[in-house]
């Protein structure tokens, strides 16, 4: 929660910026000129185009919330895998220390092939071969 906070903050302001640049757009009157229901003038038409980079932001802040778990955990003395590393840093514990950043890597490696398929479902034009 401490760390989700501000990552949520700036997740709903590009989300917001975005959505009030894209319903200027033509396609976006066309749509409401059609007579289509706001709900899928919004949701279908509109947030769509605006997920791809609130889907790449998202991806990326996996990383921070990792890094700043440490951060997080020691000023707080809550146990976890952050004050491990802490411990394990002070106390010249290698093999700790790199099983902790094998396992952050993989957390991050998944959250950008995650990311990858996301693009895939979110915006049909773009398909991978």
């Amino acid at each position: 929660m401490t760390l989700a906070m501000y990552q949520l903050a700036m997740l709903l302001r590009l989300t917001r910026a975005g959505m009030r640049e894209i319903l200027t757009e033509d396609f976006i009157k066309t749509a409401w000129s059609k007579g289509l229901a706001p709900r899928i003038v919004i949701f279908k038409h509109a947030l769509r185009n605006v997920l791809i980079p609130v889907v790449t932001i998202t991806g990326l802040q996996f990383g921070e919330l990792i890094a700043f778990s440490l951060i997080t955990e020691t000023i707080f003395q809550w146990p976890g895998m952050g004050n491990l590393l802490l411990s394990s840093i002070y106390e010249s514990d290698q093999t700790v220390i790199v099983t902790y950043i094998m396992v952050a890597a993989f957390i991050i490696i998944a959250a950008n092939i995650a990311v990858d398929i996301l693009y895939a479902v979110i915006n049909p034009k773009i398909r991978y071969e």
